[in-house]
């Protein structure tokens, strides 16, 4: 059992949400926040192919933002709203999709080794997210 688990399992008051799907999708949000801001950063210092990239860079932004939104918020889903988690959990699977989307046009029509990297975890996060969302009771 992996530490985000144990701690989900250990919380006073357990989420109704299954502690599996939540640290998975948990984890995969921390994750994807990480990649995308590198995969920006990356992409920013792709000098001769910048002036292609900055809606990619504006997507990493972006969704890395909303990653770690819904991280604190997944940390603390305990108590929150489900309505509230929902529209989270789905702001991030869009936020990841569109995100994983510009990635992997860049990963196959510039051959783009970061944005593959970043449009893999940003696939794993939308998939996590929509997991979860079925999970989640309003």
């Amino acid at each position: 059992m992996d530490t985000l688990t144990r701690m989900l399992n250990t919380h006073p008051k357990a989420s109704s949400m299954d502690a599996a799907l939540l640290a998975t999708c948990l984890q995969a949000c921390l994750e994807c926040e990480a990649v995308c801001s590198l995969c920006a950063d990356a992409c920013l210092s792709e000098h001769e192919h910048l002036h292609h990239l900055t809606h990619c860079v504006s997507l990493n932004t972006q969704c890395a933002a909303v990653c770690q939104a819904t991280a604190k918020v997944l940390a603390s889903s305990g108590q929150g709203d489900a309505q509230v988690l929902q529209a989270q959990l789905e702001a991030c699977r869009r936020a990841c999709q569109a995100c994983a989307e510009e990635c992997e046009r860049h990963a196959q029509e510039m051959n783009m080794a970061h944005c593959a990297v970043c449009a893999e975890s940003c696939r794993r996060c939308e998939q996590a997210c929509q997991a979860l969302l079925g999970s989640v009771r309003a």
